[in-house]
């Protein structure tokens, strides 16, 4: 692990080609079983801090700053654009006071955390990072570090627990349905009838292929760049330049829920945003020193569980309070801890595809307010 490296950090071309690589390598992981078990963003991560901490890629260079500074922010309104907020509480009914526990929860755990664990004086970014991440998903634990200006080190010792505890934490939620215990203390209505329940939220592409359009690519990346524009002019305006993020995906919101029909028929918008992200983790596993990373592991991965244990004991001890269903309950947690894409696919793989849609739109619904609740979290912390 010298300090030189087999590219250089002014290899430009060459960093960009091993950065697209390596993100291209996290979709066919997410594809395979192993991906599925523990998600491409974690097969990225080790890949690219292996490459650096052997010496391939250099720890810093030009290409990280370009994802850091322009490829984050854009990635925030292009996973957004479809987050029509009225459907969600015309949708979800009951799932959406779940996911407001759920979400109460989680906040209430970092906290909880925050000081119970020695934490170092990266703490207040990790309550904010983490507490975005289990209201969120992955999406918003990229938005928040970039926010932040979490340490490398730090962050990858944060997906690599958030890994471990979030696949431990799912694992239980695909169990509780059939667990004796919580069918005879929760309302339980049983599978659906099988009838295949639309949504417009293309945030959930499950089909082999994704139509792409360049046209729309092309509109949909003016519209980012655009309210990425605006959102750093408004934050500079007001002086707080660090967190233009929350500008951006206040605007981002506000467009979506101002002209859902002209936007819910843009394709690609998504999968863009979605590789912008994988592109960032691979430059969070490039930056990271792992010397450092496992010297805070352990008390990541212990914050990591506190965290999701306040979020459960809580969302399921409110859930029984207001009489909600048990399955209704499982997919709204899922939603909150993990993101859309894992919560569709547990509603539809325990026969409930009524819930498919509710549980992408309370997912969306979470990569919408995450990233405010955990830089809230981080301000009022006093980082």
């Amino acid at each position: 692990m010298s300090g030189m490296s087999l590219l250089q950090s002014d290899w430009t071309l060459a960093l960009w080609a091993v950065l697209m690589f390596i993100a291209a390598l996290g979709f066919w992981a997410d594809r395979t079983k192993l991906g599925q078990n523990i998600s491409g963003a974690a097969i990225i991560l080790a890949v690219s801090m292996g490459l650096s901490n052997f010496g391939f890629l250099p720890k810093t260079a030009e290409p990280y700053n370009v994802v850091w500074s322009v490829f984050v922010p854009l990635a925030i309104p292009l996973l957004l654009l479809k987050a029509d907020l009225r459907r969600v509480i015309a949708e979800t009914k009951g799932m959406l006071v779940a996911f407001f526990l759920g979400a109460i929860g989680t906040s209430f755990g970092a906290l909880l955390g925050y000081y119970l664990l020695p934490l170092g004086d990266q703490a207040g970014k990790l309550a904010s990072v983490f507490s975005a991440t289990y209201i969120g998903g992955s999406m918003n634990m990229a938005a928040v570090t970039q926010a932040v200006g979490l340490d490398p080190s730090i962050a990858t010792a944060s997906v690599a627990a958030d890994n471990v505890v979030g696949v431990m934490y799912l694992a239980f939620l695909a169990l509780v349905p059939s667990l004796g215990l919580f069918r005879w203390w929760f309302n339980h209505s049983g599978k659906s009838d099988g009838a295949t329940v639309e949504t417009s939220v293309s945030q959930e592409n499950t089909e082999d292929g994704v139509y792409i359009d360049l046209r729309h690519m092309g509109l949909a990346l003016g519209i980012a760049f655009t309210i990425c524009a605006v959102g750093k002019f408004l934050a500079d305006l007001f002086g707080v330049a660090g967190y233009s993020i929350m500008f951006i995906t206040a605007i981002t919101v506000a467009v979506a829920n101002i002209f859902p029909k002209q936007l819910k028929n843009i394709k690609g918008d998504y999968e863009m945003g979605l590789f912008f992200m994988y592109l960032f983790f691979a430059v969070i596993g490039v930056s990271a020193d792992v010397v450092a990373m496992l010297d805070k592991a352990m008390v990541i991965a212990l914050y990591a569980l506190i965290i999701v244990v306040c979020h459960g004991l809580v969302i399921f001890g409110g859930s029984k309070f207001f009489k909600l269903d048990l399955m209704e309950v499982v997919i709204a947690s899922n939603a909150c801890a993990s993101g859309p894409a894992s919560a569709a696919a547990l509603a539809a793989g325990k026969g409930r595809r009524d819930l498919v849609a509710p549980a992408v739109l309370l997912g969306v619904f979470g990569y919408a307010v995450a990233n405010f609740v955990g830089v809230g979290l981080n301000v009022w912390l006093g980082n």
